[in-house]
Protein backbone atom coordinates (compact mmCIF):
# COMPACT_ATOMS: atom_id res chain seq x y z
CA UNK A 1 0.00 0.00 0.00
CA UNK A 2 1.42 3.46 -1.07
CA UNK A 3 2.19 6.09 1.41
CA UNK A 4 0.81 9.75 1.12
CA UNK A 5 2.04 12.83 1.64
CA UNK A 6 0.38 16.29 1.41
CA UNK A 7 3.23 19.40 0.92
CA UNK A 8 2.68 22.73 1.13
CA UNK A 9 4.54 25.89 2.43
CA UNK A 10 4.23 29.78 2.19
CA UNK A 11 1.24 29.69 4.16
CA UNK A 12 2.00 33.43 5.83
CA UNK A 13 -0.95 32.72 8.76
CA UNK A 14 -1.83 36.05 10.00
CA UNK A 15 -1.64 37.86 6.02
CA UNK A 16 -4.91 38.20 4.51
CA UNK A 17 -5.24 38.31 0.54
CA UNK A 18 -5.52 41.87 -1.01
CA UNK A 19 -8.96 43.05 -2.64
CA UNK A 20 -11.04 41.36 -0.27
CA UNK A 21 -13.82 42.50 1.81
CA UNK A 22 -12.64 42.93 5.34
CA UNK A 23 -15.56 40.90 7.29
CA UNK A 24 -14.88 37.78 4.66
CA UNK A 25 -12.89 35.37 7.03
CA UNK A 26 -12.36 32.97 4.06
CA UNK A 27 -9.42 35.86 2.51
CA UNK A 28 -7.25 34.99 5.87
CA UNK A 29 -5.03 32.49 5.50
CA UNK A 30 -5.62 31.41 8.74
CA UNK A 31 -8.76 30.09 6.85
CA UNK A 32 -6.94 27.79 4.36
CA UNK A 33 -4.75 26.28 7.20
CA UNK A 34 -7.99 24.85 8.69
CA UNK A 35 -8.67 23.79 5.04
CA UNK A 36 -5.18 21.72 4.97
CA UNK A 37 -5.91 19.87 7.81
CA UNK A 38 -9.18 18.87 6.70
CA UNK A 39 -7.99 17.58 3.81
CA UNK A 40 -5.22 15.76 5.68
CA UNK A 41 -7.59 13.93 8.12
CA UNK A 42 -10.69 13.73 5.70
CA UNK A 43 -8.37 11.46 3.22
CA UNK A 44 -6.25 9.83 5.65
CA UNK A 45 -2.91 11.42 4.67
CA UNK A 46 0.36 9.54 5.78
CA UNK A 47 1.94 12.82 6.58
CA UNK A 48 2.20 16.59 5.95
CA UNK A 49 5.01 18.19 4.95
CA UNK A 50 5.71 22.07 5.57
CA UNK A 51 8.34 23.99 3.71
CA UNK A 52 8.38 26.82 5.73
CA UNK A 53 6.91 30.49 5.95
CA UNK A 54 4.25 29.17 7.72
CA UNK A 55 3.84 31.98 10.08
CA UNK A 56 4.34 35.68 8.36
CA UNK A 57 6.95 37.25 10.54
CA UNK A 58 7.06 37.40 14.09
CA UNK A 59 4.61 39.83 14.99
CA UNK A 60 2.09 37.09 13.89
CA UNK A 61 2.96 35.37 17.00
CA UNK A 62 -0.79 35.81 19.00
CA UNK A 63 -2.25 35.56 15.73
CA UNK A 64 -0.97 32.12 14.57
CA UNK A 65 -0.99 30.16 18.17
CA UNK A 66 -4.43 29.37 18.32
CA UNK A 67 -4.63 28.06 14.32
CA UNK A 68 -1.59 26.34 14.07
CA UNK A 69 -1.60 24.55 17.46
CA UNK A 70 -5.38 23.90 17.48
CA UNK A 71 -4.86 22.17 13.51
CA UNK A 72 -1.37 20.40 15.25
CA UNK A 73 -3.84 18.77 17.95
CA UNK A 74 -6.05 17.99 15.09
CA UNK A 75 -3.76 16.12 13.18
CA UNK A 76 -2.14 14.20 16.74
CA UNK A 77 -6.14 12.85 17.44
CA UNK A 78 -5.51 11.57 13.99
CA UNK A 79 -2.10 10.34 13.99
CA UNK A 80 -1.16 12.33 11.57
CA UNK A 81 2.30 13.45 11.10
CA UNK A 82 3.88 16.76 10.40
CA UNK A 83 7.50 17.20 9.03
CA UNK A 84 8.49 21.29 8.58
CA UNK A 85 11.28 23.81 8.22
CA UNK A 86 11.22 27.38 9.18
CA UNK A 87 12.02 29.67 6.27
CA UNK A 88 12.96 33.64 6.28
CA UNK A 89 9.72 34.78 7.43
CA UNK A 90 9.47 32.33 10.34
CA UNK A 91 12.77 31.22 11.47
CA UNK A 92 12.77 32.57 15.29
CA UNK A 93 8.79 32.44 15.87
CA UNK A 94 8.32 28.85 14.27
CA UNK A 95 10.17 26.97 15.94
CA UNK A 96 8.84 28.90 19.39
CA UNK A 97 5.27 27.54 18.28
CA UNK A 98 6.37 23.85 17.87
CA UNK A 99 5.87 22.21 21.05
CA UNK A 100 7.15 19.12 20.64
CA UNK A 101 6.38 17.73 24.02
CA UNK A 102 2.78 18.64 23.77
CA UNK A 103 2.58 16.92 19.96
CA UNK A 104 4.67 14.64 19.80
CA UNK A 105 3.61 13.78 15.78
CA UNK A 106 5.19 17.49 15.21
CA UNK A 107 8.72 17.38 13.88
CA UNK A 108 10.66 20.37 13.14
CA UNK A 109 13.57 19.70 10.93
CA UNK A 110 17.53 21.45 10.71
CA UNK A 111 16.85 24.13 13.35
CA UNK A 112 19.82 26.70 13.32
CA UNK A 113 20.78 25.61 9.80
CA UNK A 114 21.48 22.31 10.41
CA UNK A 115 20.68 19.25 8.35
CA UNK A 116 18.65 16.25 10.08
CA UNK A 117 17.27 13.60 9.00
CA UNK A 118 13.93 11.15 10.86
CA UNK A 119 12.24 8.54 9.25
CA UNK A 120 8.65 8.03 9.01
CA UNK A 121 6.98 4.32 9.66
CA UNK A 122 3.42 3.04 9.05
CA UNK A 123 2.37 -0.06 8.00
CA UNK A 124 5.64 -1.21 7.59
CA UNK A 125 6.59 1.49 4.90
CA UNK A 126 9.10 3.78 5.82
CA UNK A 127 9.69 7.32 4.40
CA UNK A 128 13.14 9.02 5.18
CA UNK A 129 12.50 13.31 5.32
CA UNK A 130 15.76 15.50 5.60
CA UNK A 131 14.95 19.42 6.24
CA UNK A 132 17.18 22.43 7.01
CA UNK A 133 15.69 25.42 8.61
CA UNK A 134 16.59 29.46 8.12
CA UNK A 135 19.15 29.91 11.54
CA UNK A 136 18.55 33.72 10.59
CA UNK A 137 16.14 36.42 8.20
CA UNK A 138 18.97 36.47 5.54
CA UNK A 139 21.54 33.40 4.12
CA UNK A 140 23.49 34.22 1.13
CA UNK A 141 24.99 30.52 0.55
CA UNK A 142 23.88 27.57 -0.87
CA UNK A 143 22.28 25.06 1.90
CA UNK A 144 23.18 22.38 -0.01
CA UNK A 145 26.44 22.91 0.26
CA UNK A 146 26.47 21.83 3.59
CA UNK A 147 24.39 18.63 3.23
CA UNK A 148 25.91 15.89 4.96
CA UNK A 149 23.89 13.11 6.45
CA UNK A 150 25.86 9.85 6.30
CA UNK A 151 22.62 7.52 7.94
CA UNK A 152 20.92 7.96 4.86
CA UNK A 153 19.62 4.33 3.59
CA UNK A 154 19.58 4.81 -0.03
CA UNK A 155 17.45 1.42 -0.30
CA UNK A 156 14.63 4.03 1.10
CA UNK A 157 12.45 6.74 -0.56
CA UNK A 158 13.97 10.23 0.53
CA UNK A 159 11.80 13.42 0.59
CA UNK A 160 13.83 16.67 1.00
CA UNK A 161 12.31 19.49 2.80
CA UNK A 162 13.81 23.05 2.29
CA UNK A 163 13.13 26.70 1.95
CA UNK A 164 14.99 28.77 -0.82
CA UNK A 165 15.79 30.85 -4.09
CA UNK A 166 16.50 28.15 -6.65
CA UNK A 167 18.84 29.93 -9.81
CA UNK A 168 19.16 33.27 -8.28
CA UNK A 169 22.54 33.08 -7.21
CA UNK A 170 23.14 36.74 -5.53
CA UNK A 171 19.53 36.12 -3.55
CA UNK A 172 19.77 36.81 0.49
CA UNK A 173 17.31 33.89 1.03
CA UNK A 174 19.31 30.59 0.47
CA UNK A 175 20.39 30.74 -3.30
CA UNK A 176 20.13 27.29 -3.94
CA UNK A 177 22.04 25.88 -7.50
CA UNK A 178 19.63 23.54 -9.03
CA UNK A 179 22.67 21.17 -9.99
CA UNK A 180 23.16 20.30 -6.50
CA UNK A 181 20.05 18.42 -5.83
CA UNK A 182 21.18 15.89 -8.16
CA UNK A 183 24.03 15.25 -6.38
CA UNK A 184 22.35 13.48 -3.49
CA UNK A 185 20.20 10.29 -2.75
CA UNK A 186 16.90 12.03 -2.70
CA UNK A 187 14.07 11.02 -4.96
CA UNK A 188 11.82 14.34 -4.28
CA UNK A 189 12.73 18.00 -2.61
CA UNK A 190 9.59 19.92 -2.07
CA UNK A 191 10.44 23.89 -1.99
CA UNK A 192 9.28 26.72 -0.40
CA UNK A 193 9.26 30.78 -0.96
CA UNK A 194 8.22 30.44 -4.21
CA UNK A 195 4.55 31.32 -4.20
CA UNK A 196 3.59 30.06 -7.83
CA UNK A 197 3.50 26.35 -8.61
CA UNK A 198 6.64 25.20 -10.50
CA UNK A 199 8.08 21.81 -11.62
CA UNK A 200 11.90 22.25 -12.02
CA UNK A 201 12.93 19.03 -12.31
CA UNK A 202 10.47 15.95 -13.10
CA UNK A 203 12.16 13.38 -12.03
CA UNK A 204 15.13 11.58 -10.55
CA UNK A 205 15.18 13.37 -8.63
CA UNK A 206 11.70 15.25 -9.02
CA UNK A 207 12.16 19.16 -7.57
CA UNK A 208 8.90 21.02 -7.36
CA UNK A 209 8.05 24.38 -5.74
CA UNK A 210 4.40 23.74 -4.68
CA UNK A 211 3.68 27.75 -4.27
CA UNK A 212 1.27 29.05 -2.04
CA UNK A 213 -1.71 27.31 -1.07
CA UNK A 214 -3.68 30.43 -0.27
CA UNK A 215 -3.41 33.32 -3.10
CA UNK A 216 -2.64 36.72 -1.21
CA UNK A 217 -2.35 38.85 -4.09
CA UNK A 218 -2.41 39.73 -8.18
CA UNK A 219 1.15 38.30 -8.66
CA UNK A 220 -0.25 34.86 -7.67
CA UNK A 221 -2.68 34.47 -10.42
CA UNK A 222 -4.44 30.92 -11.30
CA UNK A 223 -4.50 27.77 -9.12
CA UNK A 224 -3.65 27.60 -5.94
CA UNK A 225 -3.17 24.67 -3.49
CA UNK A 226 -0.88 21.96 -2.05
CA UNK A 227 0.39 18.87 -3.82
CA UNK A 228 -0.27 15.28 -3.26
CA UNK A 229 2.75 12.64 -3.07
CA UNK A 230 1.43 9.20 -3.63
CA UNK A 231 4.54 7.16 -3.12
CA UNK A 232 4.45 3.88 -4.81
CA UNK A 233 8.29 3.11 -4.81
CA UNK A 234 11.21 4.85 -4.64
CA UNK A 235 10.64 5.55 -8.87
CA UNK A 236 7.19 5.83 -8.65
CA UNK A 237 6.34 8.81 -7.32
CA UNK A 238 2.49 10.39 -8.27
CA UNK A 239 2.09 14.39 -8.06
CA UNK A 240 -1.68 15.99 -7.91
CA UNK A 241 -2.14 19.29 -6.83
CA UNK A 242 -4.70 20.36 -4.83
CA UNK A 243 -6.77 23.24 -5.31
CA UNK A 244 -7.98 24.67 -2.04
CA UNK A 245 -7.13 28.35 -1.68
CA UNK A 246 -10.66 30.11 -1.64
CA UNK A 247 -9.40 33.12 -3.41
CA UNK A 248 -8.17 33.31 -7.63
CA UNK A 249 -6.58 35.92 -9.41
CA UNK A 250 -6.76 36.03 -13.21
CA UNK A 251 -6.46 38.39 -15.64
CA UNK A 252 -8.70 39.01 -18.48
CA UNK A 253 -8.46 40.77 -22.04
CA UNK A 254 -12.10 42.04 -23.24
CA UNK A 255 -11.83 43.31 -27.33
CA UNK A 256 -14.70 45.87 -27.60
CA UNK A 257 -14.22 46.91 -30.78
CA UNK A 258 -17.61 48.46 -32.57
CA UNK A 259 -18.93 48.17 -29.10
CA UNK A 260 -19.52 52.21 -29.96
CA UNK A 261 -21.65 53.03 -26.70
CA UNK A 262 -21.58 52.91 -23.11
CA UNK A 263 -24.52 50.15 -22.72
CA UNK A 264 -22.97 47.76 -25.17
CA UNK A 265 -19.27 48.46 -23.67
CA UNK A 266 -21.18 47.35 -20.07
CA UNK A 267 -22.57 44.49 -21.56
CA UNK A 268 -19.66 42.95 -23.76
CA UNK A 269 -17.26 43.71 -20.20
CA UNK A 270 -19.53 41.85 -17.87
CA UNK A 271 -20.55 39.10 -20.19
CA UNK A 272 -16.90 37.97 -20.90
CA UNK A 273 -16.46 38.57 -17.43
CA UNK A 274 -18.53 35.74 -16.36
CA UNK A 275 -17.91 33.43 -19.86
CA UNK A 276 -14.53 33.09 -18.54
CA UNK A 277 -15.41 32.33 -14.99
CA UNK A 278 -17.66 29.90 -15.99
CA UNK A 279 -14.84 28.06 -18.35
CA UNK A 280 -13.52 27.31 -14.83
CA UNK A 281 -15.74 25.94 -12.91
CA UNK A 282 -14.70 22.52 -12.73
CA UNK A 283 -11.58 23.95 -10.92
CA UNK A 284 -13.49 26.74 -8.79
CA UNK A 285 -14.98 23.96 -6.38
CA UNK A 286 -13.61 25.47 -3.42
CA UNK A 287 -12.08 28.94 -4.78
CA UNK A 288 -15.03 31.52 -3.15
CA UNK A 289 -13.54 34.49 -5.16
CA UNK A 290 -12.50 35.30 -8.24
CA UNK A 291 -11.07 38.37 -8.83
CA UNK A 292 -9.74 39.76 -12.30
CA UNK A 293 -7.53 42.45 -13.78
CA UNK A 294 -9.28 43.65 -16.66
CA UNK A 295 -7.44 44.94 -19.94
CA UNK A 296 -9.60 46.32 -22.62
CA UNK A 297 -8.26 45.72 -26.37
CA UNK A 298 -9.26 46.72 -29.98
CA UNK A 299 -10.01 50.45 -30.94
CA UNK A 300 -12.62 52.90 -30.61
CA UNK A 301 -13.24 56.48 -31.06
CA UNK A 302 -14.02 57.18 -27.22
CA UNK A 303 -10.98 56.20 -25.32
CA UNK A 304 -11.80 59.19 -23.16
CA UNK A 305 -15.45 57.92 -22.18
CA UNK A 306 -14.41 54.41 -21.54
CA UNK A 307 -12.69 54.95 -18.03
CA UNK A 308 -15.92 56.74 -17.12
CA UNK A 309 -17.94 53.84 -18.44
CA UNK A 310 -16.05 51.02 -16.69
CA UNK A 311 -14.11 52.35 -13.77
CA UNK A 312 -17.81 51.48 -11.89
CA UNK A 313 -17.15 48.01 -12.16
CA UNK A 314 -14.57 47.82 -9.40
CA UNK A 315 -16.51 49.13 -7.09
CA UNK A 316 -19.58 47.70 -8.04
CA UNK A 317 -19.79 44.84 -10.13
CA UNK A 318 -20.31 41.28 -7.71
CA UNK A 319 -21.94 38.47 -9.82
CA UNK A 320 -22.42 34.75 -8.29
CA UNK A 321 -21.40 31.71 -10.65
CA UNK A 322 -24.16 29.81 -11.18
CA UNK A 323 -23.90 26.29 -9.85
CA UNK A 324 -20.92 27.08 -7.14
CA UNK A 325 -20.41 29.32 -5.03
CA UNK A 326 -17.90 31.40 -6.19
CA UNK A 327 -18.30 35.54 -6.68
CA UNK A 328 -16.50 37.23 -9.33
CA UNK A 329 -15.20 41.02 -8.96
CA UNK A 330 -12.75 43.20 -10.84
CA UNK A 331 -9.68 44.56 -9.20
CA UNK A 332 -8.13 47.12 -11.89
CA UNK A 333 -8.97 48.47 -15.29
CA UNK A 334 -6.62 48.66 -18.14
CA UNK A 335 -7.16 50.31 -21.14
CA UNK A 336 -4.68 49.33 -23.88
CA UNK A 337 -7.17 50.70 -26.73
CA UNK A 338 -6.19 52.08 -29.95
CA UNK A 339 -7.74 54.79 -31.99
CA UNK A 340 -10.19 53.78 -34.61
CA UNK A 341 -8.45 55.85 -37.33
CA UNK A 342 -9.23 54.43 -41.04
CA UNK A 343 -5.83 55.84 -41.98
CA UNK A 344 -3.26 55.74 -40.09
CA UNK A 345 -0.25 56.29 -42.48
CA UNK A 346 -2.06 59.11 -44.45
CA UNK A 347 -2.88 60.86 -41.26
CA UNK A 348 1.00 60.67 -40.26
CA UNK A 349 1.83 62.43 -43.10
CA UNK A 350 -0.02 65.53 -41.78
CA UNK A 351 1.85 68.12 -39.82
CA UNK A 352 -0.93 68.85 -37.60
CA UNK A 353 -1.09 68.01 -34.30
CA UNK A 354 -2.79 64.68 -34.95
CA UNK A 355 -0.56 63.91 -37.96
CA UNK A 356 2.37 63.89 -34.90
CA UNK A 357 0.81 62.03 -33.24
CA UNK A 358 -0.12 58.78 -35.91
CA UNK A 359 3.74 59.16 -36.55
CA UNK A 360 4.58 58.60 -33.10
CA UNK A 361 2.00 56.05 -32.18
CA UNK A 362 3.49 54.04 -36.29
CA UNK A 363 7.36 54.41 -35.34
CA UNK A 364 6.72 53.58 -31.18
CA UNK A 365 4.47 50.42 -32.81
CA UNK A 366 7.88 49.22 -34.90
CA UNK A 367 10.25 49.78 -32.22
CA UNK A 368 11.44 53.29 -33.36
CA UNK A 369 11.31 56.59 -32.13
CA UNK A 370 10.53 60.19 -32.96
CA UNK A 371 11.49 63.76 -31.98
CA UNK A 372 8.36 64.24 -30.44
CA UNK A 373 8.40 61.15 -28.31
CA UNK A 374 12.18 61.89 -27.27
CA UNK A 375 10.79 65.12 -25.93
CA UNK A 376 8.32 63.46 -24.03
CA UNK A 377 10.23 61.10 -22.67
CA UNK A 378 12.75 63.18 -21.61
CA UNK A 379 10.43 65.33 -19.66
CA UNK A 380 8.36 62.79 -18.09
CA UNK A 381 12.03 61.31 -16.41
CA UNK A 382 12.64 64.96 -15.34
CA UNK A 383 9.88 65.32 -13.20
CA UNK A 384 10.52 61.79 -12.01
CA UNK A 385 13.73 62.36 -10.92
CA UNK A 386 12.28 65.99 -9.73
CA UNK A 387 9.45 64.13 -7.34
CA UNK A 388 12.17 61.32 -6.26
CA UNK A 389 14.95 63.67 -5.48
CA UNK A 390 12.45 66.30 -3.34
CA UNK A 391 13.65 66.33 0.23
CA UNK A 392 9.66 67.72 1.14
CA UNK A 393 6.39 66.13 -0.05
CA UNK A 394 4.88 68.34 -3.00
CA UNK A 395 0.99 68.32 -4.13
CA UNK A 396 0.86 66.97 -7.62
CA UNK A 397 -0.38 68.77 -10.58
CA UNK A 398 -3.43 66.75 -11.50
CA UNK A 399 -3.20 67.86 -15.10
CA UNK A 400 0.05 65.73 -15.38
CA UNK A 401 -0.62 62.62 -16.57
CA UNK A 402 3.13 61.65 -16.62
CA UNK A 403 3.46 58.02 -14.09
CA UNK A 404 6.68 58.41 -11.15
CA UNK A 405 7.63 55.15 -11.71
CA UNK A 406 10.64 55.59 -14.02
CA UNK A 407 11.47 52.09 -14.17
CA UNK A 408 8.03 51.13 -16.15
CA UNK A 409 8.47 50.20 -19.87
CA UNK A 410 8.29 53.98 -21.17
CA UNK A 411 7.19 52.73 -24.75
CA UNK A 412 3.99 50.94 -23.64
CA UNK A 413 3.50 54.71 -21.63
CA UNK A 414 4.21 56.96 -24.42
CA UNK A 415 2.06 54.57 -26.59
CA UNK A 416 -0.73 54.62 -24.78
CA UNK A 417 -1.10 58.31 -23.95
CA UNK A 418 -0.64 59.06 -27.95
CA UNK A 419 -3.25 56.91 -29.01
CA UNK A 420 -5.68 58.72 -25.85
CA UNK A 421 -4.92 62.01 -27.11
CA UNK A 422 -5.43 61.37 -30.71
CA UNK A 423 -8.72 59.48 -30.46
CA UNK A 424 -9.31 62.58 -27.91
CA UNK A 425 -8.37 65.10 -31.03
CA UNK A 426 -10.08 62.86 -33.35
CA UNK A 427 -13.30 63.33 -31.41
CA UNK A 428 -13.60 66.96 -31.32
CA UNK A 429 -12.90 67.64 -34.84
CA UNK A 430 -15.87 65.30 -35.74
CA UNK A 431 -17.92 67.02 -33.34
Amino acid sequence: MALTVLATGDIHIGKKSSNIKDDAVEGATKYTWDRIVDYVIKNNVDVLALTGDIVDQDNRYFEAIGPLQSGFERLKQSNISVYMVAGNHDFEVLPQLVDSEKHSNIRLLGANGTWEMDTFSKNGKNIQFIGWSFPKKYVSEDPLLSFKISEIDPNLTTIGILHGDVGVDNSNYAPIDINNFMSHSVQAWILGHIHKPEILNKSEPIVYYPGSPHALSAKEQGIHGPILLTINSQTDIEIKQIPLSPVRYETLSVDITDKTDEASVRETVTSKLYEDAQSKKIELENVLFIIYDLILIGEHSKIKDLETWVNPIIADYDQEIEGVATQISVRKIELDVQPKVENMEELAKESSPAGVLAKTIIALQQGKTTEFADNLLQEWKSICNSINQSGTYHALRTTERFEIDENQDSTQYLLKECNRILTELIGQQNQ
